[in-house]
């Protein structure tokens, strides 16, 4: 019996059980209907004995990795090395002008919101020369990721007239979920992270919290080299940032091998982004009439738009028993997510990349593709 059978079973052991099992006691020649003394006597005893039930029902469930949740979860973690990854937070490329639209002067420290109702707030890191700067966001998680535009003073500085964000640096991503964190663990069970292999180098890139996925390629290029291809939290191409602050934890570019970042002495790493691979999509569609094709086209992108986001976050999945990486655009997925969309009863001729057939990313040391949706066409 799974730990979770056995809480189904418990389960059913709650108050209507323990008063119906107690007033099967009571002789016959006692009033034992509902209102009765006996009855009430025993109610307040049958709620308590299924009070406990649902603690000892929860301790189960939380004492096994499989199914415990939240601290209880930490704790299993604990016991293998291994901790709850947290929010980051996002890092942003700021631009400033004066009124004269020249480089303004901002300083370390200051701080910026952007607009509307609930705004994020930045702090300046760093000041480049160029008139730009990094700014941190002050909220942890995946909020900020996706905003780019004006931002306002909160420092007052009558130097800066137009502040705007131009580039997500370095995306931020959510608290690991319990799934997640329940995978990682379960997996260090069936393979030790030890002296830089697959696992260990799991790890290194689990600890930095920047990056979303990784495909690790050892001896790519001879024996002690290994390449990392990283997406960012987004499952999207890392900008350079990332990937300088990336090797510069892995493996520093000036001290290759020495030992001087998390890879083990005589590791020389290459950390780099994917080739994005545009995939085009063709698909004629048929309506039930309560809509019209020039209506859902917008729809249509974003469902297949949202299936390549899930073929993305697949990227850093490793076949065990073939010891690579498996991505593919499979053209039954693209139908079954513009059928999903209501009003769209059929979806034929559909084409990807300008054929009819499953597409497979080339994963290898060599090349590391990422499909990024190009072209929709929609024809009725």
């Amino acid at each position: 019996m799974t730990p979770q059978e056995m809480a189904d079973q418990l389960a059913k052991l709650d108050y209507d059980y323990w008063r119906n099992k107690a007033l099967e006691k009571v002789p016959d020649n006692i009033d034992s209907r509902e209102g009765s003394i006996i009855f009430d006597a025993l109610a307040p005893s049958a709620y308590s004995f299924a009070e406990v039930i649902l603690y000892i029902r929860q301790w189960i469930l939380d004492g096994y990795t499989q199914t415990a949740t939240d601290q209880y979860l930490d704790y299993r973690g604990q016991e293998r090395g291994l901790t709850r990854i947290a929010a980051s937070k996002a890092v942003v490329t700021g631009r400033f002008l004066d009124r004269d639209g020249k480089s303004a002067t901002v300083e370390v420290g200051d701080r910026f919101a952007s607009i509307g109702s609930s705004p994020y707030f930045y702090g300046v890191s760093k000041v480049n020369d160029d008139g730009t700067g990094q700014l941190i966001c002050e909220t942890a998680g995946d909020g900020p990721n996706h905003y780019v535009g004006q931002i306002l003073p909160i420092t007052p500085n009558d130097d800066v007239a137009d502040a705007q964000i131009i580039e997500i640096s370095v995306p931020a991503r959510n608290v690991e979920t319990d799934d997640e964190f329940r995978k990682r663990i379960l997996a260090n069970y069936s393979v030790n992270a030890y002296g830089g292999n697959v696992a260990d180098y799991q790890d290194m890139i689990a600890q930095l919290h920047t990056v979303g996925a990784v495909q690790i390629y050892p001896t790519w290029n001879g024996g002690g080299t290994v390449k990392l291809v990283i997406l960012d939290n987004d499952y999207s191409t890392p900008s350079d940032k990332l990937i300088h602050d990336v090797q510069a934890a892995i493996d520093p570019q000036d001290m290759p091998g020495d030992g001087y970042g998390l890879a083990p002495i005589g590791h020389t790493v290459t950390v780099i982004g994917p080739t994005e691979r545009k995939i085009d999509v063709v698909v004629t569609v048929q309506t039930d009439g309560s809509v019209q094709v020039v209506e859902v086209k917008a729809k249509i992108h974003d469902a297949i738009e949202a299936y390549f986001d899930s073929v993305r976050r697949t990227w850093g999945n490793m076949d065990i028993s073939h010891r690579s990486y498996t991505l593919r655009i499979l053209r039954a997925q693209i139908i079954a997510a513009v059928l999903r969309i209501p009003g769209i009863i059929n979806a034929t001729d559909l084409t990807i990349a300008g054929g009819d057939v499953d597409i497979k990313m080339t994963s290898t040391g060599v090349l590391s593709e990422l499909p990024v949706l190009g072209e929709v066409t929609v024809n009725d």
